[in-house]
């Protein structure tokens, strides 16, 4: 998990939140008002600003993509659910672009916003000083990069809730960050931290489809 820098919401998430008509006083009718966002724009709007990755496995995520059933495989996410504070369904600050996170496996393999369903989160992609109290650790024969963190609640929101520590994604991990350490000293001749920073902080490329 990465530090999110929220820029400005695309244009329809404010005037909706404003309207006259749209009432966030109830779930019911937040999620009215949520779904008459073009959920096409705040997709794209949140792949850009998130560097085209999970906000919270941070495997890629592509606001154009379609899963095997023709439904978008990026999935727009409510880091406080509507549920739980209907207010915030519109805030910028709380909308988290998110991988389909397995939802149509069995509940052992679902992750991200999948597995977190109406589960309020400690964990805040959008501040620095939240993520930052999360570690990366190997595990003794086990393979890959587990996630966890001496705080109770923010582990509790990585392992438990948001499961980003399911089955196959430590694996993944490792193999993710020894590309990412590859591709730093191909490109720019430095290995270790001064090499991937480098490279991490590179404006992000596009995923979409090219125009006909």
């Amino acid at each position: 998990m990465r530090h999110i820098e929220k820029g400005l919401p695309p244009s329809g998430v404010p005037e909706t939140a404003k309207a006259s008509t749209t009432d966030l006083e109830t779930a019911t009718g937040a999620r009215t008002a949520f779904d008459q966002l073009d959920k096409a724009a705040v997709r794209a709007a949140l792949a850009e600003e998130q560097r085209y990755l999970c906000a919270f496995c941070m495997r890629r995520i592509d606001p154009e993509g379609k899963d095997a059933h023709g439904q978008a495989a990026m999935k727009i996410a409510h880091r406080t659910p509507v549920s739980v504070d209907p207010r915030a369904a519109l805030q910028w600050r709380n909308l988290l672009g998110s991988c389909d996170g397995g939802q149509r496996l069995e509940k052992p393999y679902r992750t991200c916003d999948t597995a977190q369903g109406d589960s309020a989160l400690t964990i805040d992609p959008t501040r620095v000083e939240s993520v930052a109290r999360l570690r990366y650790e190997r595990r003794d024969s086990r393979e890959g990069l587990f996630i966890t963190g001496d705080d109770a609640a923010l582990r509790a929101d990585v392992v438990d809730t948001l499961r980003l520590n399911a089955p196959y994604l430590p694996a993944a991990r490792a193999s993710a960050w020894k590309a990412v350490q590859k591709k730093a000293l191909d490109r720019f001749g430095q290995y270790g931290k001064p090499g991937w920073r480098k490279y991490v902080e590179e404006p992000p490329k596009r995923i979409g489809r090219k125009a006909a």
